[in-house]
């Protein structure tokens, strides 16, 4: 099993930048071949690619972005990278909602694990807030 898993991440380094740079170029074709960078879910959040350093600048200004939550791997941050709407989804309703609208997105077993774990973390946190808040009126 432990030489498997090994494999995968190796073969993730792999084809990583290939794969980033087609999803570059299908950025780049007209019609409808294109694929956009993210897209817009409502008037406070935008579900995409992590964005490029090269990017940064104008999703500030243009689309006020104010913070990026990721679930990518370190090797893909590193160069490319700078390093609140609720909806309340449980992490298999936020993968059901991310695949509707980005259909080419596979989330890795492993990755829903840590997205089960961060939910976990931020529920039991908003909890405890709520517990001290009524305490105190």
């Amino acid at each position: 099993m432990a030489a498997g898993a090994l494999l995968e991440a190796g073969l993730a380094r792999a084809l990583f930048y290939p794969t980033l740079l087609y999803t570059l170029f299908r950025g780049k074709v007209p019609g409808p071949a294109r694929r956009d960078w993210y897209h817009r879910i409502d008037r406070t959040v935008l579900l995409g690619a992590l964005p490029l350093r090269s990017m940064t600048r104008r999703l500030v200004q243009d689309e006020n972005v104010r913070g990026v939550i990721t679930m990518n791997e370190e090797y893909e941050t590193r160069f490319l990278c700078n390093s609140a709407q609720v909806y309340n989804w449980t992490p298999e309703e936020a993968v059901r909602a991310i695949t509707k609208i980005r259909s080419h997105i596979y989330i890795r077993p492993g990755q829903l694990d840590v997205l089960k774990d961060f939910h976990k973390v931020i529920t039991a946190g908003a909890a405890k807030n709520e517990a001290d808040h009524t305490s105190q009126t």
